[in-house]
């Protein structure tokens, strides 16, 4: 194997990992924040007409 083609598959895969790892963080805060913002009661305002 030649060191360019290497080189080359070392940077794929970093890019892969990265993208990876981005994807990951981004759907582990989407849960939480998702979970927490469920996890409160909105003020609502009732009028009632006689």
């Amino acid at each position: 194997m030649s060191h360019f083609l290497a080189t080359y598959i070392d940077f794929v895969q970093s890019v892969g990992f990265i993208f990876l790892a981005t994807i990951a963080v981004f759907i582990t805060r989407k849960l939480f924040s998702d979970n927490k913002k469920d996890n409160y009661i909105e003020a609502v305002k009732i009028e009632v007409d006689e």
